[in-house]
């Protein structure tokens, strides 16, 4: 007994000296905190991307701290409950636009909203539920990203200490945030649909945004299709029959789940084989459109993602996202 209690003590001790050996221990780290601004309601990219940030959140890479509709489409909020409580969060808050939004058309809000229906909470407006949720937070541990219009983050940057905080807007983002990762525009110059539908909120928050910001642009996204893959879950799924409202399970552009996508990962250290980018500062028209104005400072406001791997091969790694994202 006592030969066994050396060699048994020997063997702790070795494994604790050399590296590699033994039980590893847990990472101290914890998953950033992010928060997530979509128009959900006219493309299924949206719902895809919300597969893809469920799915990381199951593997440890992020914890949701909310998400935000800025689309006036009456379903969307409902829908993104339903969605959430199908992956095993129906207690995520969920904001939507006040008045004024953006109302769009969806092929798949009402429907989803209706045969995978959740009793949650009712959603608050966006705005409130942006400023309680940041005055909460440590200094600059969100990470914001935005698939949609920039209608809320326009109202936020705009809002005026309250009783949930006595910074303004600006400050609280300028405090709380750790950067912002926004699908819009195109680069270097073009016209893409969520700046353009919302031209002036596109304008003030890229002009305005106090923390850096990282832009994918429609450029980067229209060749990496996924959604084809999804006739591989049942029937009874909402991912699949949202894209199969939307465009009958044919394969979409994949703007939103990159945008999602790189979020989580460039803050696992993570991106190196899919993307690069190019620093200097994106400058909004008054009509939405937008250009590139190249910087050669370090601390540049603002960069763009520039597509290093083969599409195939990222699309393949975002449709397996969506797919094993199913319960």
């Amino acid at each position: 007994m006592r030969k066994r209690a050396v060699l048994l003590l020997a063997a702790v001790l070795l494994a604790m000296l050399l590296p590699g050996c033994g039980r590893q221990e847990k990472s101290e780290s914890k998953p950033p905190l992010l928060i997530l601004d979509t128009d959900l309601a006219s493309d299924a990219d949206d719902v895809g991307a919300v597969a893809v940030l469920h799915h990381l959140a199951d593997q440890g890479r992020v914890r949701i701290l909310a998400m935000m509709v800025s689309s006036a489409n009456p379903w969307s909020a409902a829908c993104l409950q339903s969605l959430n409580a199908w992956f095993g969060r129906p207690e995520i808050p969920v904001g939507k636009a006040a008045a004024g939004a953006v109302e769009d058309e969806s092929a798949y809000t009402h429907a989803i909203a209706e045969e995978f229906p959740c009793p949650a909470a009712e959603p608050q407006e966006a705005v409130t539920l942006y400023r309680r949720l940041l005055a909460e937070q440590a200094d600059q541990s969100v990470l914001l990203v935005t698939t949609g219009y920039l209608t809320n983050l326009d109202r936020l940057l705009r809002s005026k200490p309250d009783a949930l905080s006595p910074l303004t807007g600006l400050e609280l983002v300028r405090r709380k945030v750790r950067h912002l990762v926004c699908m819009g525009g195109q680069y270097p110059s073009g016209q893409e649909w969520n700046f353009h539908q919302d031209a002036a909120a596109a304008a003030y928050v890229v002009s305005h945004w106090p923390r850096p910001i990282f832009f994918v642009g429609f450029e980067l996204g229209k060749d990496i299709l996924t959604g084809a893959g999804l006739r591989r879950l049942p029937a009874k799924n909402p991912i699949r029959r949202s894209y199969e409202l939307h465009n009958k399970l044919a394969g979409r552009p994949s703007w939103d789940q990159i945008a999602v996508y790189y979020a989580v990962m460039a803050s696992n250290d993570g991106q190196s084989a899919f993307w690069s980018t190019i620093s200097g500062r994106n400058l909004v028209q008054a009509d939405g459109s937008n250009r590139w104005l190249a910087e050669t400072e370090q601390n540049a406001a603002h960069a763009y993602l520039v597509q290093r791997a083969e599409s195939g091969q990222i699309a393949s790694q975002l449709e397996q996202l969506m797919l094993t994202a199913a319960p």
